[in-house]
């Protein structure tokens, strides 16, 4: 099979389809590196809020703190519709002076949030090197491999990697009374996502391309 492979990947450079996966993973990799200098050096705070920074998490637990469920057991067994609200919010957290955004809650924050968007980053950059190479008619080969399995094992920590990140806001948040709304924020991300199985799903297809890879180096040592 991955001698077949092999030789429809000599022709990879002539196929349209790989031309625009290529170009498409080029365009992708621009707007990724202008949304991360926009982060990284605007405030992203309003002008009237008169913040230095605010930076913004999806999916967070925002329950009001005077939250009362009338919600009994008769009414939860007898009803025909239940409805359970999760309050999922985006919450922002705005630093209004120099000595909050450096301290070391916002500092371990800002570092892991960081973190996050580079592994990011990094996958979209091994998507658009696995293009480039193959539209060069590279296919298998170690580097290829490498690119693959590193992706595979970022991919595997990345909802760890976003995990910690909201535990570090909202103990950013907490250390340095930054809610002053009416809300208690609790971190709803799980430590496994879909993620995981891709990441798993990848790895595996990278000991397969492995495989395919000492496959041919045999193929050529032989010949």
């Amino acid at each position: 099979m991955f001698v077949c492979i092999i030789m429809l990947g000599m022709n990879l450079s002539q196929n349209k389809t790989i031309k625009t996966l290529n170009f498409i993973s080029t365009l992708v990799l621009v707007f990724y590196s202008i949304f991360l200098i926009i982060k990284l050096f605007s405030s992203g705070a309003p002008r009237l809020s008169k913040s230095i920074k605010e930076y913004e998490v999806y999916d967070l637990i925002a329950k009001p703190k005077n939250l009362k469920s009338a919600r009994t057991l008769d009414t939860w067994f007898n009803s025909k519709t239940i409805v359970e609200p999760t309050h999922t919010a985006l919450v922002a957290m705005r630093f209004k002076s120099y000595a909050e955004l450096f301290s070391l809650p916002a500092v371990l924050f800002q570092l892991s949030q960081l973190i996050y968007w580079l592994s990011i980053g990094y996958l979209l950059l091994c998507v658009k090197r696995l293009f480039m190479s193959f539209s060069m008619d590279s296919v298998f080969t170690v580097r290829n491999t490498s690119l693959i399995m590193s992706g595979a094992v970022v991919l595997l920590f990345l909802p760890i990697f976003r995990w910690i990140t909201k535990e570090l806001f909202i103990n950013c948040m907490i250390k340095l009374n930054l809610n002053d709304s009416n809300y208690d924020i609790q971190n709803l991300t799980k430590l496994i996502g879909t993620e995981t199985l891709i990441g798993l799903a990848l790895l595996a297809f990278g000991l397969a391309f492995k495989a395919g890879v000492d496959l041919k180096n045999e193929n050529e040592t032989f010949i």
